[in-house]
């Protein structure tokens, strides 16, 4: 038990070292020609938003292109799409149809294929993006002469418990993902918001992003391009202007389904820093659960329920008041302590539930 928290403490430090050793915004010395691919289905409500977003990119407009790839949606997200479009004549953005196989990651693969730019962004069709989006992804790439960056993403702000836990979990994982690429071991990202070397793509493996499994085409991929060039190639894009913003689930059950699609991928993974990661994730939350569990049975357990929810506590409070700061989201600081166990027992049965349970992307 005392190794686990250790581990586990011990893991959050590096993290949060990591996030203090990124770098801030970037000036961009060239525009250079900038592809944005945006995977969509059934977005009718949402695309309209992004792409008047991407439509106002402090870029400069003959410097970047925008290939929206509708994944055989039911409803009127080409017909929306394409009345933005009109509206921005001047803009060199563009709708395709998708002809594979159902699925997010087929269709980027459609629309890398259409791509023109030496950078690659991808974004999702219910975010939008900073005006600075562009510029400052761009930025942090090219600065850090790396091949691969990822980006913050946020929930708009909430109201309720709910709604406010969403986005507490939610940050949690963005700044996991950006601590741990400023400590050297990349293990994950999230596909609302990355970008990546086109020239360094070309030169990867054909099944980089697994395309069998419905999730996990940003991680895969960064994986991939970790693997092929290195931790050092690998950046994030710690600055305001960069950040892309999305909303939370707005059920329960749909909260869970989103989360169990993103634990599906785990039995994929090879990366032993990830793997190793993720178990010290997981056995700290399982002591957790079962030492209050065991309280139940034995009133006596409970001081060591305390002393373990202390000691998590701790670990993570210097993580997630950083990043609550970073996007000023500071009134989630004071959901931190009341969020700890919730989100312990669903992080554990949800990483149980996703080894089993069929995923598919909407």
């Amino acid at each position: 038990m005392i190794l686990i928290e250790g581990a586990y403490v011990f893991l959050m430090y590096l993290l949060r070292i990591g996030w203090k050793g990124l770098g801030g915004c970037r000036e961009i010395r060239d525009a250079v020609k900038v592809s944005v691919v945006i995977a969509a289905r059934n977005e009718e409500k949402n695309i309209q938003a992004c792409l008047d977003a991407l439509a106002n990119q402090h870029y400069p407009r003959d410097r970047f292109e925008v290939i929206l790839v509708d994944d055989h949606s039911g409803d009127r997200t080409v017909q929306v799409a394409e009345a933005c479009i009109r509206r921005h004549p001047e803009l060199n953005f563009r709708v395709h149809s998708s002809s594979a196989s159902p699925g997010k990651k087929a269709a980027l693969r459609e629309g890398l294929k259409l791509a023109s730019g030496e950078i690659v962004l991808t974004t999702d069709a219910d975010c939008v993006p900073n005006p600075g989006w562009i510029r400052a992804m761009t930025a942090a790439l090219l600065e850090k002469d790396a091949v691969f960056v990822s980006g913050p993403v946020v929930f708009e702000n909430q109201s309720g418990f709910f709604g406010k836990l969403q986005e507490l979990e939610f940050l949690s994982l963005i700044v996991s993902g950006a601590g741990a690429i400023g400590a050297g071991f990349p293990l994950m990202c999230n596909g609302a918001n990355l970008g990546f070397s086109m020239e360094a793509f070309r030169q990867l493996e054909e099944n980089a992003m697994q395309m069998h499994l419905a999730s996990g085409d940003d991680v895969f991929l960064m994986l991939a391009m970790q693997k092929k060039y290195g931790s050092d190639k690998i950046t994030f894009a710690r600055c305001p202007d960069a950040i892309v913003k999305t909303l939370p689930e707005s059920t329960f059950k749909g909260f869970i389904r989103q989360r169990l699609r993103w634990t599906s991928k785990s039995t994929a993974y090879r990366n032993i820093p990830l793997i190793l990661s993720a178990l010290a994730v997981f056995l700290m939350n399982l002591i957790l659960v079962g030492t209050l569990l065991t309280a139940i049975f034995i009133p006596e357990s409970i001081w060591l329920f305390l002393a373990l929810l202390f000691v998590k506590i701790i670990a993570d409070l210097p993580l997630l008041t950083a990043i609550n700061r970073f996007t000023g989201k500071y009134y989630l600081n004071r959901l931190i302590l009341p969020a700890e166990l919730p989100v312990a027992i669903y992080t554990f049965v949800v990483a149980l539930a996703g080894l089993v349970a069929p995923v598919k992307w909407k």
